[in-house]
């Protein structure tokens, strides 16, 4: 039996589309292309780093996305808009990427500088300070 769909919305591919344009509709940061591994190092690379920053910042806003090689990152270039991200969003910030060398060095990230941000940073703080 050959199942055919009345519909072009029946179809799996076009379900497929659908949630893969949605998803795309999310709203992004404004930022360079990527290439595929290393993201926007390729960027980087040649001149000062601060200087290709401030270009970027010139063409992209003050708030844009970098992909670092696996790490994306928010790259903010004014104070106003650091102030917005410091004060406002601060708990969307808050946290470091878990990386395997600090898995490694770190007591298995679990260091009062690499631990997420949480009830474990927090008490661990409180130690420290």
């Amino acid at each position: 039996m050959i199942w055919r769909a009345k519909r072009p919305q029946e179809t799996p591919k076009y379900i497929g589309y659908k949630n893969w344009k949605k998803s795309r509709a999310q709203k992004q940061l404004p930022g360079p292309w990527k290439l595929p591994v290393i993201g926007n190092l390729h960027n980087l690379a040649g001149s000062l780093p601060h200087h290709v920053l401030r270009d970027l910042a010139g063409k992209y806003g003050p708030l844009m996305h970098l992909q670092l090689g696996e790490i994306s990152t928010v790259v903010v270039s004014s104070p106003l808009m650091a102030k917005e991200v410091m004060k406002t969003h601060d708990l969307a910030f808050a946290s470091r990427p878990e990386l395997l060398v600090t898995k490694i060095v770190a007591y298995g990230g679990k260091d009062i500088a690499f631990a997420p941000y949480g009830s474990y940073w927090r008490e661990m703080r409180k130690l420290a300070i």
